[in-house]
């Protein structure tokens, strides 16, 4: 829960400030994000159509431009 406000104990927690979160949960947050990447380029180009080209051109994409999607730098594997 969150930190509670003065030294009552009724009063409502608050959200934590710092901003931590737990990366492995973020993870599975931006591997979710990188499927639907690869789901729209799969309907936008049809040479991606099938899962083994889309699965190939995505490895390329990830070796070729690591930085072109800035939640990358989040990850911890792909």
């Amino acid at each position: 829960m969150g930190k509670r406000t003065g030294s009552n104990p009724g009063t409502a927690p608050r959200a934590d400030s710092t901003g931590r979160f737990y990366r492995t949960a973020l993870n599975v947050f931006l591997k979710r994000i990188n499927t639907y990447l690869v789901r729209w380029a799969r309907r936008k180009f049809k040479r991606l159509r099938s899962f083994k080209k889309a699965q190939r051109w995505w490895t390329g994409l990830l070796l070729r431009q690591p930085t072109l999607f800035a939640h990358w730098a989040y990850m911890t594997e792909f």
